[in-house]
């Protein structure tokens, strides 16, 4: 298997075909229809499969290299049991499309998957990953095209922001604080965090 894996658990409007040649494609329940949609081979396909219907899931089945169907009675999510394949697997490096929804507890989930499965999460309108203790630098080439900056801790932290335009110096946090919300790029210049515990930086259009 590839060492750097996709995980589509959506329908979506990103598009992802950047990701063909170097990754291994994992669908999950309707995320499976989206790749499909796009043309894109499914290597492994992992669900309880209770939010398609039986013609979909028939095709599904006749579109993926393998398919594992799950309980619906289980002690993991579905994203959490195709993060845990993707790992047995032997990938090193998992990208993980979801977008929000009208479930709050499941919104919440991306908390987990990204401070503790090492999972960046991808949607339609945001990018979420986990920054390390010590120096991290945001590249503006590279997130340029999302409006706001997010840092949220998962842990009791001191923070210094430099390079964005609101920055601060050993900024004491504590977890799940709001005080680092909505921050920016200034045009053409690299934001650097440095940071002593892990915590979540969100990029938002």
């Amino acid at each position: 298997m590839k060492s750097k894996c996709l995980i589509v658990t959506c329908e979506n409007k990103l598009n992802l075909s950047y990701y063909l040649k170097d990754y291994f494609i994992i669908g999950v329940e309707r995320g499976c229809l989206d790749l499909i949609s796009k043309g894109i081979e499914i290597d492994y396909a992992i669900s309880d499969f209770d939010h398609v219907t039986n013609e979909e899931f028939e095709l599904i089945k006749a579109n993926a290299k393998e398919l594992e169907v799950l309980s619906n009675e289980k002690d993991f999510l579905d994203g959490k049991e195709a993060i845990q394949k993707a790992y047995s697997l032997g990938a090193t490096e998992v990208l993980f499309v979801a977008n929000p929804t009208k479930r709050n507890d499941m919104n919440l989930s991306v908390i987990e998957f990204c401070a503790k499965d090492r999972v960046k999460v991808l949607s339609d309108t945001s990018i979420t990953y986990c920054l390390q203790k010590g120096e991290n630098i945001l590249e503006f080439e590279k997130y340029q095209d999302y409006t706001y900056i997010t840092l949220f801790p998962i842990h009791q932290t001191n923070v210094t922001i430099e390079g964005l335009k609101y920055e601060a110096s050993e900024l004491q946090l504590l977890p799940y604080s709001t005080r680092a919300y909505s921050n920016c790029f200034i045009p053409y210049v690299d934001g650097k965090i440095t940071t002593s515990n892990a915590m979540l930086v969100i990029f938002g259009k």
